[in-house]
Parts: C-alpha cells; structure tokens; sequence
C-alpha cells in the first residue's frame, strides 16, 4: 500500500511493507522523499522517522544539486562526462534516419545525438538509448584494454568481465565464477578511477572481504586508489 504523508521537507511516498524496520532514500532526480514501512507502523511514527532525518536529508539534497544532472526517462543533460571530460549534449532531429533510429557523433567538447523524424517524447527516448550504447561501448573498450593488464599485475588470471546498469554499486564480483560486473556509470570517470574499481572486485578474487588483508592487497597493487575514490561520490550515479 502507498500512501502520500504531508511534511515540511516535502511530501513523503510511504510503502508499507512486511518489513520490520524503517528505509528512507531521495529519489535520484528529484530528491523527493521515499519510505518503505512496517505496516504496523503509524503515520505519525513514520514522520517522526523524518524528523529525526532531516539534518541528513539536507545533506543529501545539497549534495545531489552538486552532481550532474540526472538523466531521467524522457530528459538529457545539457552536459555530460565521457571519460572525466564535459562535452555538451545536443540532440539534433536528422531526416535521414528513420523515426526509432539514432546515431552519436562526438567531437572534441560536444556530444551529438542524430535520432531520425519522431514525435518528441519518442525521439528523446531513442536519444538516451543510444547515448546509453555509446558510454557501452566506450567503456567496453576501456575494459579491453585494462581489465586484464591489471588481473596479470595482481597474479590473477583474467576474469570474465561485463558492463551492467547498476543504482548503487560501481562494481560487483562472483567469486565462485570468477567474472566481475563493472556499472556502466564507469563510462563517465577518469581512466585512474576505472582503474580504482576494476582493481577493487578484482582484490575480492583474493580476499572476499572488506578488511585489513583486502585493503593491503588494494594499497599493494594500485597505491593511488585512495586519492581517487572521493571522485565516484563527487560524479555520482546519473542514470545513463
């Protein structure tokens, strides 16, 4: 059951669940305010809850007005990174491609997305998938070329490796299967930060856990990393 509560943060998006405790996030767009409940809980328990948050939901919003904006399901940027550089992003309607189609130029500071005649809020769509398949294959073509110099430095045969969409996590490893997932927000960093988090699942191929041995592995095999891992929070997940 989803029920909207009044609040002077905003309004509040409660879903009562069979859960036993309280969860809050910010949407990633908007910074509005979203709740999962027990359902035994009151709505005045639940504001309460807020309340005692609001310090932390400050932050949070200040923080997100701070990072790119978010790529949203029928909205683009007006800028965006590809390998910790800005480009513009313009979306320009080609008649020579098919309504449905697109295709992305990049020139030095600029990002163009052809997409062919459509109504708008199709054509934006077709506009953000195909910016989506570009970062893809950037990225993969990062991976390529670094995902297994880094595994033979650190005595790891090379892993399978893929990209996936991910909300929370830049990266995530299957231990027993040996392949390692990268988040295609990577496609946005720096080189040295690909690098933070490739070497990062790869050190769980050695350590499962995050304690002093894992940690010495990472200090070991790529001692910058500490100096770059503020800039995965300072760029943020946009939702490509």
């Amino acid at each position: 059951m989803i029920r909207q509560l009044a609040h002077p943060l905003g309004e509040v998006q409660v879903t009562r669940k069979a859960i036993r405790h309280l969860y809050l996030r910010l949407d990633a767009e908007s910074g509005a305010l979203r709740v999962s409940a027990p359902r035994r809980l009151s709505d005045a328990e639940v504001l309460a809850f807020i309340d005692d948050r609001a310090h932390w939901i400050e932050r949070q919003r200040a923080r997100q007005a701070e990072r790119p904006p978010i790529v949203g399901a029928t909205t683009l940027p007006d800028t965006i990174h590809l390998l910790g550089r800005a480009h513009a992003l313009e979306r320009v309607t080609c008649p020579d491609l098919p309504a449905g189609r697109a295709r992305v130029t990049l020139d030095d500071d600029r990002v163009r997305i052809h997409c062919g005649s459509d109504d708008p809020q199709a054509a934006r769509q077709t506009a953000r998938l195909a910016l989506r398949e570009h970062c893809r294959d950037l990225l993969r073509t990062q991976l390529e070329r670094r995902v297994e110099p880094w595994a033979r430095a650190m005595g790891l045969a090379p892993p399978i490796h893929r990209i996936r969409r991910m909300r929370t996590r830049w990266g995530t490893c299957n231990i027993r299967d040996r392949r390692i997932w990268l988040n295609l927000e990577l496609a946005r960093m720096p080189v040295e930060v690909i690098d933070l988090v490739v070497v990062h699942e790869l050190a769980h191929l050695i350590e499962r856990g995050h304690n002093r041995r894992f940690y010495a592995v990472m200090d070991d095999a790529y001692p910058d990393w500490r100096r770059w891992e503020p800039t995965l929070s300072e760029y943020g997940i946009i939702g490509l």
